[in-house]
């Protein structure tokens, strides 16, 4: 199956899909709840929201509207949320964000009965299971231009692993903290034709590329490339796929303006080509220690901590955000910056305080409520 051509988007709109965990409000594991919930969904029949699916049962992802804004994505997924909670309550389920279950194990899964999924089963095999991790892509349209998307990747991905450093939320794993801020990744990166996207000169090439592997039976689809930024013809956009799930909507949210912001500002200035081949390392960095790491400059080869370089970025993107109306989500980060605290960072703190079930109750409450707290108390904004 050859790539679709590439379709019309609006240039700097966006969109989120985002997988969220279900869990058995008792033990706090997962729940294999998907299928009552999706049923549940269609007797609804609310047509404002969409929820599809995901690889096994104990997870659903969550498809959000286009928009131009990240406060308009903001009310949507709000909306969602009141939406969501009191089903997932009758189908006796809770609801979390986060990147992994801290204490989910791969062969206790089991697979949507769908034919994608099943095939994936079989072909990657317990892989597949240990795909049971929690993310969020982000999708930014790049106004129907194949090029312009594949100038974009190339622009953007040297801020991939300082993306990653500002949204880890997954430390625990199988029961044990693993010691990265980011162990979700690791999931994906077992899988061929993960990580970076090759260098693409323009479209052709990459689609000549895609193309060529389909052909030869290698992948079916766009779909088996798990690069953690690649473009998305069908919809018109470049997609992010590197964030774990965040705790809250309203971190959700705050995410996809700032990649806005960074999209917004590349299109207009294209950057050059790296001179040092560090993504792999400064990829490393960012899920091993999340804002506590360090990064180097591609281009110039200066060494320097998450935290200044993302001070840097936002400084760089102040310019812009009068005319996105993202003044709020660089004044947030700027806010966690301070104290340098993320995601990940909250969880270890709980998980200490009251181990991984009061650990996996909180991003529950977390979720609910639309707030973080290290203490373990999540209150209501």
């Amino acid at each position: 199956m050859s790539l679709p051509p590439f379709q019309s988007a609006g240039l700097l709109t966006l969109g989120i899909e985002l997988e969220l965990m279900l869990l058995d409000p008792q033990t706090l594991e997962l729940s294999a709840g998907a299928l009552n919930l999706l049923d549940l969904m269609r007797m609804h029949a609310d047509k404002r929201f969409f929820f599809c699916p995901e690889i096994t049962q104990t997870m659903i992802e969550y498809n959000s509207g286009v928009h131009g804004r990240w406060h308009e994505l903001l009310d949507e997924l709000r909306a969602m949320r009141r939406y969501l909670l009191p089903l997932a309550d009758e189908c006796g389920l809770r609801i979390s964000g986060g990147g992994t279950h801290a204490f989910r194990y791969w062969n206790d899964q089991e697979f949507f009965p769908k034919e994608r999924y099943l095939d994936l089963g079989e072909k990657y095999g317990y892989l597949s299971k240990q795909f049971t991790v929690f993310g969020m892509h982000v999708h930014i349209g790049v106004g129907g231009d194949g090029d312009r998307a594949i100038e974009l990747i190339r622009s953007v991905s040297p801020w991939i692993p300082l993306l990653i450093a500002l949204s880890v939320a997954s430390p625990f794993q199988d029961g044990f903290d693993t010691g990265f801020a980011c162990s979700r990744l690791h999931s994906l990166t077992s899988f061929p034709y993960a990580g970076a996207m090759p260098p693409f000169a323009d479209w052709a090439e990459c689609r000549d590329y895609v193309d060529g592997l389909t052909g030869l039976g290698i992948v079916g689809s766009i779909k088996d490339f798990y690069w953690d930024i690649r473009p998305k013809s069908e919809f018109g956009t470049v997609e992010f796929r590197i964030f774990d799930t965040p705790l809250t909507v309203e971190i959700a949210a705050g995410l996809a303006g700032l990649v806005q912001l960074l999209c917004a500002y590349y299109l207009a200035r294209p950057a050059p080509s790296p001179v040092y081949d560090v993504y792999p390392y400064n990829r490393f960095q960012a899920c091993r220690y999340g804002l506590a790491g360090d990064m180097v400059d591609p281009w110039t080869g200066v060494r320097a901590g998450y935290l200044d370089m993302a001070k840097q970025l936002l400084d760089r993107l102040t310019p812009l955000a009068r005319e996105f109306d993202a003044g709020k989500v660089l004044h947030v980060y700027r806010e966690k910056l301070e104290p340098g605290l993320s995601q990940a960072d909250h969880q270890r703190v709980v998980a200490a305080d009251g181990g991984l079930s009061r650990l996996m109750r909180w991003q529950a409450d977390c979720f609910a409520s639309g707030a973080v707290a290290s203490d373990g108390a999540a209150q209501t904004r």
